[in-house]
């Protein structure tokens, strides 16, 4: 996983699409939660990126609509291996360090995440408002790698197909229980047509099943005209039939040649705008875990024992430098 993507791409040919009359202008307010929690009417499955570049996911938790609607949250910053431990923690359960959940994962980032740090902690508040049959289950989804065990590169080797552990987490226990579920990913797991990616895994058993939203973090050419089009945030926007869907693929953040011609956003469903691209902030990293030394050293172990590159994301010093120059806006 990364904590953030920065996609511009070079746009050579694409065909322009007319912004809509009434873009900048007043619209009423929009109700995208109400519009996200409308899609489980027809989907079991709603995918979302993440993290969030905005307060979005926090507030939809938050929202009194969601637990009727939803009954887990499947996240990739999340390993299986506990489990147990999470099911505790977010029922409300004494645990003394439930960070081991995030911070043991197979992606080093995952243990500086801020977001998944205050989410567990907001859904465990959540519960505590409702009856034991319609409390959040949180699903962690990454393999149940233990970190103690890994002493060589091999070692790490049967733990890297992540989009086979999702897709085993969400089908066993979801699907196949009939519940609900929020996934929380990398737009690279959650797409239709991302070939191995969970979504697409899923859905060849359970066809439809899911319905797709993209964060916006910036068209990849002539961003502040076709901003305009999107109006004020937050707002959620269908992919099919809205002028979104005319749009050349070329300017979405695909990270893959379609054919010329193609429109739309492929594998997405909805476009979720939180606002202009140029004053989305990056996560935040997690102070607590910058300030654990023993945290740290245990990070430089692991990068030690599979062999890590110095200029790699396992080695907590080139984590934080490229942190430090990068800034606090993803566009800045």
């Amino acid at each position: 996983m990364r904590l953030f993507k920065t996609v511009l791409a070079v746009l050579t040919a694409a065909t322009v699409v007319a912004t809509p009359a009434d873009a900048g202008q007043p619209r009423p307010p929009s109700d995208p939660i109400g519009a996200l929690l409308a899609a489980y009417d027809t989907h079991s499955i709603v995918a979302k990126s993440s993290p969030d570049p905005g307060p979005f996911v926090f507030d939809l938790v938050r929202d009194p609509r969601f637990p009727g609607k939803v009954n887990d949250i499947a996240v990739e910053c999340g390993n299986s291996l506990y489990q147990p431990l999470l099911d505790a923690y977010i029922s409300g359960g004494d645990v003394a360090d439930v960070s081991h959940v995030w911070r043991d994962t197979t992606q080093p980032s995952c243990g500086f995440s801020l977001f998944y740090e205050q989410l567990f902690a907001l859904v465990r508040q959540v519960n505590t408002t409702l009856p034991a049959a319609r409390k959040i289950r949180v699903l962690a989804c990454d393999p149940p790698i233990d970190w103690s065990r890994v002493h060589t590169p091999s070692d790490l080797e049967p733990f890297h197909d992540r989009d086979a552990s999702i897709v085993s987490v969400v089908k066993t226990q979801s699907l196949q229980k009939h519940r609900k579920v929020l996934m929380l990913f990398g737009l690279g797991h959650l797409k239709h047509d991302g070939g191995s990616a969970a979504v697409a895994q899923l859905e060849r058993e359970y066809p439809g099943a899911a319905y797709v939203i993209a964060d916006h973090y910036g068209f990849t050419s002539d961003n502040a005209r076709l901003e305009k089009g999107l109006g004020s945030w937050p707002s959620l926007t269908p992919i099919q039939g809205s002028w979104l869907g005319a749009l050349d693929t070329a300017y979405f953040p695909t990270n893959r040649e379609y054919p010329p011609g193609t429109r739309g956003y492929p594998g997405v469903d909805a476009y979720l705008y939180q606002g202009p691209a140029d004053l989305l902030l990056r996560e935040p990293l997690s102070a607590r875990a910058v300030l654990d030394t023993e945290f740290l050293n245990e990070l430089r172990r692991r990068a030690v024992a599979v062999d890590a590159p110095p200029d790699g994301l396992l080695w907590p010093e080139f984590f934080f430098e490229r942190e430090r120059a990068s800034g606090v806006l993803l566009h800045g």
